[in-house]
């Protein structure tokens, strides 16, 4: 740990001083998808004496001791989790609290100022791709000193500042962004509120007049909701992810498969969109990474031969999780027989995760048998709930009999991708994290189609 201190300060630094300074301390924080049951690992100093667990602002549970882990229950119903550990001395006053983010692919970029005794230290919540830098610490406008590395504390005398009314962090990231916090002296840690920016896709399906926001009244949960823009898809980079089946009933289909993907490829890419081409059977292969290459696209599809089992579910829902980390617009497009082998996740957990991911995901379907059983009223269930994700993501479903209908189906969600919109509003900051529905209304007659709902 290394300290750079501002001389004006007469600060005198000690390596085991800074190690105390953070009072309370999450020691691993997860970066990839939880689910099932998290044991978040918790290190404290002194003054506190016991912490307590919120999740998402509801306190669920309290310990004691220096080193202690707390179970949270995450469950298979994937969601983002703010998680935050706070720190109280034996007066039950505040004194420090550190606090992450699970299975959030874009983590805020944030820091919270705490002091504990006669030291300041910050907790930094950041996305993986950025590197935080330096800290630089101040009391009222005076640069007391600067923190390169873990944990992010700075001893001071008190004494010294006798009249300073409050503290403030600037934090400094590899890619020139910064993040800022102010700590008035004689408050506690508290809660904070993320106002939410909320995009979501919408599609004209009639014509290709370009919607315009005065004409288009938004509902959320019934009541009207501002809309603050409406970027054309030509103002935004598309990434999209195919996902092909690879088990072994697909066998038949791959060399149309080969065909129909290098014109989907052809038909929506543009200069700034890129494409992944990614297969599956109960593993996970990217045959391509991110590219605007249709002819890599179309070479990648015999890679691989089909064989084994279909876990459908489980890789649907890593790849949502994926796509979100990237920038722009996003569509999951994925063509399979419909029947999942062996996911540790059911089709209720994607259907749930699809909702809350909020990624266009365009199921189709080539299955002969289901479509004959469907005229009989069997296997209508599992086909509208595949239905609803496509619906509540705003995009379209698709059975198909036989593989020769794929080029068509994948022309059609072309057009549909290069005709998209994205609505941008704000959500209620106070809403609760439960699902929103959503209605679009056009005073202009246009048939548009928007996500069913969201989650704030």
């Amino acid at each position: 740990m290394r300290f750079i201190v501002h001389p004006s300060s007469f600060i005198v630094v000690l390596f085991a001083t800074a190690l105390q300074a953070q009072t309370v301390r999450i020691t691993q924080k997860p970066e990839g998808l939880v689910h099932g049951d998290l044991y978040v690992p918790v290190v404290t100093a002194p003054p506190v004496e016991r912490v307590e667990l919120f999740v998402n602002s509801v306190k669920l549970s309290e310990a004691k001791g220096r080193s202690v882990v707390m179970p949270v229950k995450v469950g298979d119903y994937i969601r983002r989790l703010r998680i935050r550990v706070v720190g109280y001395d034996g007066q039950s006053n505040a004194v420090g609290e550190d606090e992450m983010v699970i299975n959030d692919p874009k983590p805020p970029f944030r820091v919270r100022l705490l002091r504990g005794g006669n030291a300041l230290s910050a907790s930094v919540v950041h996305p993986p791709a950025i590197t935080v830098t330096s800290i630089d610490f101040f009391i009222g406008e005076e640069r007391v000193g600067t923190a390169t590395s873990e944990p992010y504390s700075l001893p001071f005398d008190p004494a010294r500042y006798a009249n300073a009314v409050y503290a403030r962090v600037v934090v400094h990231a590899s890619d020139g962004e910064e993040a800022n916090d102010v700590l008035f002296f004689g408050s506690g840690p508290s809660d904070r509120i993320d106002v939410t920016l909320q995009q979501v896709p919408l599609s004209v399906v009639g014509g290709d007049r370009p919607p315009r926001i005065d004409e288009l009244m938004l509902l959320d949960n019934g009541e009207p909701r501002k809309i603050e823009s409406l970027i054309p898809a030509s103002d935004q980079p598309l990434y999209i992810i195919l996902l092909l089946d690879y088990s072994e009933s697909m066998i038949e289909e791959m060399p149309v498969v080969k065909a129909a993907a290098k014109q989907f490829a052809q038909a929506v890419l543009r200069p700034q969109d890129r494409i992944a081409l990614v297969g599956f059977n109960q593993r996970l292969f990217w045959l391509t990474g991110f590219t605007n290459d249709f002819n890599a696209v179309a070479a990648a599809v015999d890679r691989v031969k089909p064989g084994g089992e279909t876990h459908l579910y489980d890789f649907a829902i890593e790849l949502l999780y994926e796509l979100q980390k990237q920038p722009g617009r996003h569509a999951l497009v994925i063509f399979t027989d419909g029947v999942d082998q062996g996911s540790t996740f059911k089709l209720d957990h994607l259907v749930h995760y699809a909702r809350y991911a909020g990624v266009p995901l365009y199921p189709i379907v080539k299955n002969r048998m289901l479509e004959r059983l469907m005229r009989f009223g069997i296997g209508y269930l599992q086909a509208h709930k595949l239905t609803s994700i496509a619906r509540d993501t705003g995009a379209s479903y698709f059975i198909i009999r036989r593989e020769n209908e794929l080029p068509a189906v994948y022309e059609k969600i072309a057009a549909e991708l290069r005709q998209q919109y994205q609505l941008v509003f704000y959500s209620d900051p106070s809403a609760a994290d439960v699902w929103h529905s959503l209605a679009i209304q056009s005073r202009a007659g246009q048939q548009l189609r928007i996500p069913k709902g969201y989650f704030p």
